[in-house]
């Protein structure tokens, strides 16, 4: 039996993966602990999908920043620094009431007696070991918050309906609006794509407090830019990220809140880029342009200008490399790249037909993962947006996707005989040759 803190071998390994130096048992505090679930937050009528969680369990395994009371952001007054890193999480099965899973997070702090914003990472160790901290909160993000009753993105011109409202359905069943954050609409390989931070945080009274105690509209000045508090109705344009804090039953919205550009209920945000204000692309697209080849100093060049230069920028750097990817006259691997990248030596027929194989295994994969999509949410999943997300996924997380979907199907269709196999069938027992004599 392993003693509280002390890490396995396994999480040993993982860790010192994102170490920039090897780390021993001796020096590293491991926890972990449920950090969210799918269940719907009555008084927000939101809920973090599976789906959603599943990424942030990928996002995990990257390394994601463990923080104190969410002092990223300067809430309370501190620019805060990570005491610790998660670095591994799961989906499980919920017990829970309205909840079919719950997603738990691994972190480690580094034991040292160093004051950072006041507290050691040695206080804070021993705090949390004797229960007096076990409260934690993730900051995370997506552009994808769905409606229940259309299925469109909620905080777009499509949908219509307001959060908490009951509507009458066309077979005459009323319905109330509820939203369901979903994964981000673009899945950039190798990067943090939904889950940014998890803090550990004083109940009720911490600094970053500020955020669950605002109402709608209100604007949160930070170090990191302005936020707003979503609560009604607004619309935003398409691929805006929306940032939000889960924590103790209660899901909170905002959005980043740019000079130049204007929030208004039940209206656009319009951008008429005013003179003199700010013409800086968020940081999600900042992230993208990134991840698709550019170097920190083009994607920073690129932010400082027009979105649509950006944009083009990025279409471009793709159609080349599309374009270096495809075949072409003349271009060939050599054997012993190929013996290289693959560890045998193959013909070109042999490199073939493992492509083709490779192929059919991974539209088989995907074939299965939405038909599990199907089984466990019926008409409420989106089979075209999963169908295209898969294309750019590797296999290994299309399978720990469908393993998510397992689950939520197998909470709401439990296995086993339901049904009595002898139902309707006709009973019969032997009868006397008198039984059927006619007459007397």
């Amino acid at each position: 039996m392993s003693n509280f803190g002390v890490p396995t071998d396994e999480q040993l390994t993982k860790i010192n993966k994102l170490a920039k130096r090897t780390l021993s048992k001796d020096e590293v505090f491991v926890f972990s602990g449920k950090s969210a679930g799918d269940l719907l937050i009555p008084n927000r009528y939101t809920k973090l999908s599976p789906e959603l969680l599943q990424v942030m369990i990928e996002d995990a395994k990257k390394g994601v920043s463990f923080m104190l009371n969410h002092n990223w952001s300067n809430w309370g007054g501190i620019q805060g620094i990570p005491y610790g890193k998660v670095f591994d999480g799961r989906i499980i099965p919920s017990s829970a009431e309205g909840e079919t899973v719950e997603m738990h997070l691994d972190k480690f702090i580094v034991r040292d007696d160093e004051i950072i914003d006041g507290v050691s990472a040695n206080a804070l160790i021993k705090r949390i070991e004797t229960g007096i901290l076990s409260d934690t909160s993730i900051g995370f993000s997506t552009d994808r918050m769905t409606c229940s009753i259309c299925g469109m993105n909620y905080y777009s011109r499509d949908c219509n309906h307001y959060r908490g409202g009951t509507y009458t359905m066309e077979d005459g069943s009323k319905k109330v609006c509820t939203l369901t954050a979903m994964p981000p609409s673009i899945i950039i390989p190798y990067n943090n794509n939904s889950l940014f931070e998890e803090s550990i945080v004083w109940d009720g009274a911490y600094p970053g407090a500020v955020v669950t105690q605002s109402k709608h509209g209100d604007i949160i000045e930070t170090t990191s830019g302005k936020f707003s508090i979503l609560e009604d109705k607004e619309e935003l344009p398409e691929n805006t990220p929306l940032l939000g804090h889960y924590h103790n039953g209660d899901i909170v919205t905002m959005v980043k809140k740019s000079e130049h550009k204007k929030i208004f209920k039940g209206a656009k945000i319009q951008d008429d880029n005013l003179e003199g204000s700010e013409k800086s692309m968020d940081e999600k697209l900042l992230n993208a342009l990134i991840g698709i080849g550019f170097t920190n100093e083009e994607a920073e060049a690129l932010n400082a200008g027009e979105v649509t230069t950006a944009l083009n920028a990025m279409i471009e750097k793709w159609e080349n490399s599309i374009k270096v990817a495809e075949p072409q006259e003349g271009v060939f691997m050599a054997q012993d790249q190929v013996t290289e990248k693959l560890g045998t030596e193959l013909s070109a027929d042999e490199v073939l037909k493992l492509a083709k194989e490779g192929q059919e295994y991974r539209k088989n994969l995907s074939d299965e993962a939405i038909a599990m999509g199907v089984r466990a949410m019926g008409n409420d999943f989106t089979k075209e947006t999963w169908e295209k997300s898969f294309t750019t996924m590797s296999t290994n997380d299309i399978k720990n996707i469908m393993k998510t979907w397992e689950l939520q199907a197998n909470v709401s269709i439990p296995a086993g005989r339901k049904t009595d196999p002898a139902a309707g069938q006709v009973q019969t027992k032997d009868l006397p040759d008198e039984a059927f004599k006619v007459g007397k």
